[in-house]
């Protein structure tokens, strides 16, 4: 941030006089230059110069200005650095989630790598309560949004006999994890009446 150049506002008030308002003044006297300024009994001077006596009167005024202008920089400075703290707290919050969400899916497609995380024939799954786990689905084929599957209760019931059902794609990896593979029974008479 750029800092504002502190300015006085002086005005020749008369011959060899300068007043910046109320807060200071300078002049031309006998023996050099006088000043006064805001907050001070009585006057200060003889100063040699114009120059000095305009800088004595000035003095306060320009800490004041030096300190409100550091005030600003701090806070400035201090705001930059909140925003950097909050914006590493985010992406330190977006990778944790990240890692969580990789987690979960490494833990519904039993390990496969992204490119293959697809829903295909053959594949079983089970369901993630572990409640529930008995209860499994044998996926006999996919279609554009719905898989076409034969569900279990028991891991002994044969998937042979079982009614064809019908779950949604995305379905599956929400309530379902990925255990391993079977025949899909008839698939061979389905292929050689194809």
């Amino acid at each position: 941030m750029a800092k504002a150049p502190f300015a006085a506002q002086w005005i020749q008030a008369g011959a060899d006089i300068f007043q910046w308002g109320r807060k200071a003044a300078y002049w031309k006297g006998k023996k050099g230059w006088w000043a006064s300024r805001q907050g001070v009994e009585g006057i200060k001077g003889p100063f040699r110069t114009p120059g000095a006596a305009q800088k004595w009167a000035e003095e306060p005024f320009r800490e004041q200005h030096r300190q409100a202008q550091q005030k600003l920089h701090d806070e400035a400075l201090q705001a930059q650095e909140g925003r950097k703290a909050k914006r590493a707290a985010q992406q330190e919050r977006l990778a944790e989630l990240a890692q969580q969400r990789e987690a979960r899916e490494l833990a519904t497609w039993k390990g496969l790598p992204a490119e293959s995380r697809r829903v295909l024939p053959g594949q079983v799954w089970a369901m993630r309560d572990p409640r529930f786990e008995q209860h499994q689905i044998l996926v006999v084929e996919v279609k554009k949004t719905i898989a076409v599957v034969l569900a279990r209760d028991a891991r002994a019931t044969p998937w042979r006999g079982l009614a064809p059902e019908s779950r949604t794609l995305t379905h599956l990896p929400r309530l379902y994890r990925l255990v391993g593979t079977a025949k899909v029974p008839g698939a061979a008479t389905r292929k050689s009446q194809a």
